[in-house]
């Protein structure tokens, strides 16, 4: 083999290196930048924390309603892009699952409260005494079932965000050239929360 044809190779190999690692860099910042707005996704979710408060049986204090948490777009759009496994704790994470039962458990929570409107509405057309009381009472069971779903999925929009948090100081530099030395380790996912007896 002529000996011009080494340095080229040589070359060529440390070039390859380099944009490999340029690409691994850029994945990492990319990471990094998705798991901060999916923080801030999950802190603006955290913030919904109005409940109807009534108690069965007694009519409501005033006629305001919680507004329900909505996901948006870009949260959809941060679980279909982001790779959690740079970050993930073990080989079987559900993370991401987890996060996808966050917009599930949203879209629950506004239908019970489009629910209880509805029955409000229903209860204020009604032309007998019996009819309102019926709506009213079903409004009121819906409202405190409400209440009930939210504490719950609460309690997983926390847990994401203390997640999310760690991922992001597992997202450092130094933590990844760690991990790109190791096999990613097995481990299982906590059990899930039960479901909510109406």
């Amino acid at each position: 083999m002529p000996t011009n044809v080494w340095p080229a190779l040589v070359g060529y190999a440390l070039g390859s290196a380099q944009v490999l690692f340029i690409d691994w860099l850029r994945d990492r910042t990319q990471h990094r930048r998705q798991l901060r707005l999916l923080r801030s996704e999950l802190r603006r979710l955290a913030g919904f924390t109005r409940k109807y408060g009534w108690t069965p049986g007694h009519p409501p204090a005033d006629d305001t309603t919680p507004n329900p948490p909505r996901v948006t777009p870009s949260y959809l759009g941060l679980l279909q892009h982001t790779d959690f496994w740079l970050t993930d704790e073990h080989s079987d994470d559900n993370t991401q699952q987890g996060l996808i039962d966050i917009a599930d458990g949203a879209a629950v929570l506004e239908r019970y409260v489009a629910d209880v409107r509805g029955l409000l509405d229903s209860m204020r057309s009604a032309t007998t005494t019996k009819d309102k009381a019926k709506y009213a009472k079903r409004a009121q069971e819906t409202a405190v079932v409400y209440d009930r779903e939210l504490d719950r999925w609460l309690v997983i929009v926390h847990s994401a965000l203390d997640d999310v948090q760690r991922r992001l100081v597992e997202a450092k530099l130094r933590r990844q050239l760690w991990r790109a030395l190791r096999p990613m380790p097995t481990g299982t996912n906590p059990p899930a929360l039960p479901p909510l007896k109406h």
